[in-house]
């Protein structure tokens, strides 16, 4: 169990770190579901839901077009294209 909100609280972490380099959140502040298509890891899957992983600063895995889950752990997340350019890792 300790495990397991070691690996959430890593998701977390890495979200609020890509804050203090511009990366903005990607999901409603509102609802905490994430915003399409920023927030979604596979914004072109068919069908749309439900996601496999997460987009990092959406914050959450969408399920349906109401239900989102936090990530167990960073090995299902992904900075998408929107992220990588505000961090500056793409042009």
């Amino acid at each position: 169990m300790v495990l397991r909100h070691t690996r959430r609280n890593n998701v977390i972490v890495a979200h609020e770190l890509l804050h203090t380099v511009g990366a903005a959140d990607k999901y409603n502040l509102a609802t905490n579901l994430p915003i399409y298509p920023h927030g979604f890891a596979e914004p072109d899957r068919e069908p749309l839901y439900p996601q496999l992983k997460a987009e990092l600063m959406g914050a959450r895995v969408p399920r349906s077009q109401t239900r989102a889950d936090i990530p167990a752990s960073l090995i299902r997340v992904v900075v998408g294209p929107q992220t990588a350019l505000e961090i500056r890792w793409r042009e």
